[in-house]
């Protein structure tokens, strides 16, 4: 099948609307496919979402102008569908998170695996990133669960000095997922541990 540019197709919805779109269907309705089955692990779903970017992209198309590419932005608006479909699992996902005991037999969705996985990515790269010390006593809290007093005591530092590392800590990963995504925000503190972090 023959390939057609991104300007062409955008300069053909002013003559013919409904061929500019099928034309951007050939091109990219197994590219986004891939995509969203690789991150929803779903072949349903992954169809469901391809189909509503294309219903963007039909709405829209008229604001395109012929310069623009259109693979970017329909990757766009898949991006936003995803992390709908994602976040309407939030809920359930934080109770998991809080409630690990009474989910151990439940079979957690695709969709909260990878969102739980991909903040956990965000987090351990932060947290990675930390001055050594910060690091340590970060570690020492929430993986160890040591108390700020017995850090205080390790490490032969004063308390204030722990809440104030612990503190500097909490505000690296809340600027670190509020930039990664407002939405997801609430979440991702859960998951990190930030909300409790220096109690």
């Amino acid at each position: 099948m023959q390939q057609f540019s991104d300007s062409y197709i955008l300069a053909t919805v002013e003559s013919n609307k409904a061929k500019a779109l099928e034309l951007a269907f050939d091109a990219y309705w197994e590219l986004l496919f891939r995509h969203a089955y690789k991150k929803l692990q779903s072949e349903d779903l992954a169809k469901d979402i391809v189909q509503e970017v294309f219903i963007v992209l039909w709405e829209n198309m008229d604001k395109l102008a012929p310069q623009n590419e259109v693979l970017p932005y329909l990757y766009a608006v898949m991006r936003n569908r995803i992390l709908i479909q994602y976040k309407k699992d939030n809920v359930r996902l934080r109770y998991a998170i809080n409630n690990p005991a009474q989910e151990e037999s439940a079979e957690p969705s695709s969709q909260q695996l990878l969102l739980n996985k991909e903040l956990q990515n965000i987090i351990h790269d932060e947290i990675s990133k930390m001055p050594s010390r910060m690091k340590e006593i970060y570690v020492l809290k929430k993986e160890e669960n040591y108390s700020i007093r017995e850090i205080s005591e390790k490490l032969n530092l004063s308390e204030q000095t722990v809440k104030n590392q612990l503190q500097n800590a909490s505000g690296r990963l809340k600027e670190r997922l509020n930039s990664y995504d407002p939405s997801l925000f609430k979440i991702g503190l859960i998951i990190s541990g930030v909300y409790a972090i220096v109690q």
